[in-house]
């Protein structure tokens, strides 16, 4: 009996399972094909041979199915004889009239409010409602760009504004660098650029960070700092002073707020007034500052401007 059972090793995991079931295994404690096959030899080895055949374990072959018989002559003449019975019942002829006694035409006509029935619903019937249409697929991408358009338009309106306010303090003299000999207190300072105009200020130079300008960019907007300078003889009138050493022009943002320098212009190592490629960007909204900080001789009352120049643009990545 063994040798018209299949090779194991060819068998199939669904035809390894029946096999199984055969035995008395629960086949769904094994986790490998590998598992089956060991488990099904053994039990062929050493259990009885079920009185089922093999041929039981494998999945019957569908036998075709025969043609349904031919109706007969006598139900062909009775289905058309239904047929034109309920055709004279639901349309009647235009000819027939109803009869008034007993001995009248055996197809009389229905009533006209059921006929106008049975026509209405056949209308109804033979042309059904149109299916709802499914809105435009472009509606989404329309909205998204006139948002766009909006924000693009509420940027371009949008300056970004550079403000600098000079605090009185009660030690020192703050003077403006177009007036030494007659000192005179700096108030502030402000300047806006929209997008598109170029980016010029004048920071006043100061010993003490709570100086520095603040620069907020709004939304949608981009600053763009590329060079710096200081007027030639103002720094030089300023390095007569005791003690004078430069200026250096510092920077901090809202993730670090540290004013570090950027350039610093130093009289012993400087051989330039001004720095370019600065390459400097930064994208809204944020708050940055700017200082200009002193290096000694800001005691004897002189100080200079550190002019930044740039360009107020949209920021590229948004619009």
């Amino acid at each position: 009996m063994s040798e018209a059972l299949p090779n194991i090793s060819s068998m199939k995991l669904t035809q390894l399972r029946e096999e199984l079931n055969l035995y008395g295994i629960n086949s769904s404690t094994f986790c490998e094909k590998s598992e089956m096959i060991t488990a099904l030899q053994h039990a062929r080895d050493t259990l009885p041979r079920p009185t089922t055949s093999y041929r039981e374990v494998e999945p019957p072959t569908p036998q075709p199915q025969p043609p349904p018989p031919a109706p007969s002559k006598e139900e062909e003449e009775k289905k058309r004889f239904r047929a034109t019975r309920r055709n004279s019942i639901t349309k009647p002829s235009p000819f027939s009239t109803p009869s008034s006694s007993s001995g009248g035409s055996a197809h009389s006509t229905m009533p006209q409010a059921a006929t106008a029935t049975a026509t209405s619903s056949t209308a109804t019937n033979s042309h059904p409602p149109p299916p709802p249409q499914a809105a435009p697929s472009t509606s989404s991408s329309s909205t998204t760009t006139t948002q766009k358009d909006a924000k693009k338009a509420l940027a371009l309106r949008s300056p970004v504004v550079i403000h600098q306010r000079i605090k009185e303090k009660p030690t020192s003299t703050i003077t403006t660098p177009s007036s030494f000999a007659t000192p005179t207190t700096i108030g502030e300072r402000t300047n806006s650029f929209l997008p598109g105009s170029p980016f010029s200020f004048a920071i006043h130079g100061s010993i003490y960070d709570d100086d520095a300008a603040i620069i907020r960019i709004p939304d949608g907007t981009c600053l763009t700092i590329n060079s710096a300078s200081v007027d030639a003889k103002s720094m030089e009138h300023y390095l007569h002073q005791k003690g004078a050493l430069g200026v250096s022009l510092k920077l901090s943002s809202e993730e670090n707020p540290q004013l570090l320098p950027l350039w610093t212009f130093d009289k012993e190592k400087s051989s330039s007034y001004n720095i370019s490629n600065l390459g400097i960007r930064v994208a809204g909204p944020r708050n940055i500052r700017l200082g200009a900080c002193m290096e000694m001789g800001y005691r004897s009352g002189a100080s200079v401007d550190v002019f930044v120049f740039g360009s107020v643009t949209l920021d590229s990545d948004k619009y």
